[in-house]
């Protein structure tokens, strides 16, 4: 049986989307505010999610190459999806980076799923 690598770029594709849905939508959200801490605060925040993107988008990267710190990264960050709303990407994420192909592909064991 294969990997189920594709599984969990899929997973930071959708993760990376959402962030650029998200930085934008902070422009409108504080469109209100007549203070001028809204503007600044939504342009952190684009900011912030456009470094989010960047940096999950390397990690697809690595994926891509089959690089392990890219493995080991993929797990952070869906472990930090799992206490989220992104809680779907993240169960997924996981399935996908621990499946016994996905690890042999990493050079960890040989697939087995045995100790």
């Amino acid at each position: 049986m294969g990997h189920k690598i594709r599984l969990a770029i899929v997973c930071l594709h959708i993760s990376a989307g959402l962030y650029l849905l998200l930085g934008p939508l902070m422009f409108v959200l504080s469109e209100d505010d007549d203070t001028g801490l809204g503007l600044a605060f939504a342009l952190g925040v684009l900011i912030f999610c456009l470094v989010l993107v960047a940096g999950i988008e390397y990690v697809v990267y690595g994926l891509i190459r089959r690089k392990f710190w890219a493995w080991v990264a993929g797990l952070c960050i869906f472990g930090l999806y799992l206490p989220s709303l992104f809680l779907p990407l993240g169960a997924l994420g996981l399935w996908g980076l621990l499946d016994a192909g996905t690890r042999r592909e990493f050079g960890m064991g040989d697939g087995s799923g045995q100790g």
